[in-house]
């Protein structure tokens, strides 16, 4: 195996004060003393960055009904074809484990099967979070054969400079048998700049205090488009790398890549490499 390509890209790992840092000036001319109304400065609205990582498997198995008008209309267009991937849930359970290892994504916050929750995050959780998430999942699986889609939501974070730097939900799903030619294994991303959230023991006033400064030194267009294109170029290097470590651990035929602000969803990049 390779090493990761983007160590950066992943961390161990989290309001009431309203009012505005302002700054009023003295000037003076003929004589006379005028005073400059201070300019008043408000947070950063938050915003949050999604991106999706599908991936097509190789080894896959088409299946088609074998008589009647269903067949005739599979073998025709395709329809009512599934699709079956080569891997049995056991051996997704066992390759995406190491994956989230790898990633740092060890804070599990859920994991359904076939839409039954089989673990859910709990403040009292132990240190060996995932690996307890992981074994409540094989458990049910072992007890239910014919169990088809895994959902697993973890949160992660990179560790990069302050105004690049992203708390990450990453929710993943595999589909055993789907629709013939749809992805059998997919990631969803929401990214948020970790500068806009409050920090640990950080008070109500402090939070919004800081968030007020930071606004104050982004007061320009042009500073607040650099601040969102670091956020932005982040989430493409968390993509990336993750998708590294995804071919890491599975057969990939080949992945499609989609991401976007969700406050200004016409700016987003959209990539397909097929």
């Amino acid at each position: 195996m390779t090493d990761c390509s983007a160590p950066g890209a992943h961390c161990a790992g989290g309001v009431g004060f309203s009012g505005g840092v302002t700054s009023g000036v003295y000037t003076s001319g003929g004589g006379n003393r005028r005073y400059v109304k201070p300019k008043q400065y408000e947070p950063i609205d938050p915003f949050a960055l999604t991106g999706r990582l599908a991936f097509h498997l190789k080894g896959n198995q088409v299946e088609q009904p074998h008589e009647g008008l269903a067949q005739w209309f599979s073998s025709r267009f395709g329809i009512l074809s599934k699709q079956v991937e080569k891997y049995s849930l056991e051996e997704f359970l066992e390759k995406f484990s190491q994956f989230l290892k790898e990633t740092l994504l060890e804070n599990i916050l859920a994991i359904e099967i076939d839409y039954y929750s089989v673990y859910k995050d709990r403040k009292d959780k132990s240190l060996n979070d995932l690996d307890n998430a992981i074994a409540a999942a094989r458990d049910y699986v072992s007890h239910h054969k014919d169990a088809n889609k895994i959902l697993i939501s973890a949160l992660g974070k990179t560790k990069l400079e302050p105004r690049k730097d992203l708390h990450l939900t990453v929710e993943s799903q595999y589909y055993r048998k789907h629709g013939s030619g749809k992805p059998g294994m997919e990631l969803h991303l929401t990214g948020i700049p970790s500068i806009l959230l409050p920090r640990k023991k950080e008070t109500n006033y402090e939070y919004k205090t800081r968030e007020i400064e930071l606004s104050k030194n982004l007061n320009k267009p042009r500073k607040r488009k650099d601040f969102m294109k670091g956020s932005e170029r982040t989430l493409e290097i968390v993509m990336k790398d993750y998708a590294n470590h995804v071919k890491k651990f599975f057969d990939v035929d080949s992945v499609e890549s989609l991401w976007k602000r969700e406050n200004h969803p016409g700016m987003g990049l959209v990539k397909q490499n097929r």
